[in-house]
Formats: C-alpha cells, structure tokens, sequence
C-alpha cells in the first residue's frame, strides 16, 4: 500500500515542479476534447434536420402538394448534401423524373446514389430505378449490366429476386431467350 502512496505523491510532485507544463498539457487535452464534442454534436443536428426536413417533404408529397415536396426535396439535396437523408431524396426525386420521363435527370441522381451514398444500404436502392430508366429508354444492354452489377454486389439483398425476375424479361426483349431461361 505505501508503495501505491509513493508513487502518487511523487507524481504529485512532479506536477508541482512542472506546473505550467501540466497545465497546457491538460488544457489542450480538455480544448481539443471540447471541439471534437462540438463537431460531432454539429453532424448529429445537420442529420436529424435533414431526416426532419425529408419528413416533411414526404408529408408534402403524399397530401398532393408536390411543388412544395420538391423544393423541400431541392434544399435537402443541396444544404445536406452528404447526409443519408439527401441520398433518399435523391431517390425520391429521381422517382419524380422517372414520372415525368425526365430519364437523363433521373439517371444522374440515381448514379450519384448508386456512387456515394451514405449509410451504405442506400446504395441498392438506386439500381432498381436505374435499371427502370435504361428499360424505359430502350437502353436494354445497360439495364442487363446494371442489373448484373447489382446482382453481383448485392446477393442477399431483398430486392435480388425483382431484379432477377426483371433480368430475364429484359434478356427476353433483347432477343436471348437462353440467357431468360436460366
């Protein structure tokens, strides 16, 4: 026990010999601590207000104001541009475009998505609407890589099967009834 006494005091008075030392040390420590606790308490704000905005876009869009759905659905993808609540406004507004048969609009959002998106689930979400813009622009052959692509990297996913089932219809319309069959 007493050696557990002598080594506290003698780190005790090692501080006291090196007071200002300590205490910059420390200072910094707790600075540093500080501003790391800030930033993090910063992202966590911008993502929840970006998940409280798409709320409310997705209330606007489902009581039939759209015009005022997409441009909350605008300053999501522009103010919050690297949150998860942007990538799936990305995908709800590539949905729209799709809609509107707006496919090279549709198209570079659904990229961005399948490219960058964060958390990484959302990237698989964005090959079925691709795929639906390669078959609606009779891009058959892309709407087959795509659909291969994802099949490739997402195995297990929940949507494998649709996009399998997609697959053999476009290997159909493109005329390989072999490639269908299996």
């Amino acid at each position: 026990m007493r050696n557990k006494e002598d080594k506290i005091l003698n780190f005790i008075n090692k501080i006291k010999k090196n007071k200002k030392a300590f205490f910059t040390a420390a200072a910094f420590v707790l600075g540093v601590s500080l501003f790391v606790g800030f930033v993090y308490y910063r992202l966590q704000i911008i993502k929840d207000t970006a998940s409280t905005k798409l709320s409310l876009a997705v209330n606007y869009v489902a009581s039939g104001n759209m015009d005022q759905g997409l441009g909350v659905i605008d300053e999501i993808i522009s103010k919050y541009s690297n949150t998860p609540a942007a990538y799936r406004a990305m995908l709800m507004k590539s949905n729209y475009f799709i809609s509107q048969n707006k496919y090279d609009e549709a198209e570079q959002l659904l990229k961005t998505v399948i490219n960058n998106a964060k958390p990484d689930t959302v990237k698989p979400l964005g090959y079925p609407g691709l795929i639906l813009v390669y078959d609606n622009t009779n891009k058959i052959d892309k709407a087959i890589e795509v659909s291969n692509e994802f099949l490739t990297k997402y195995k297990t996913n929940y949507l494998a099967a649709s996009v399998t089932e997609n697959m053999a219809r476009l290997y159909e319309l493109s005329g390989n009834e072999q490639e269908a069959q299996n």
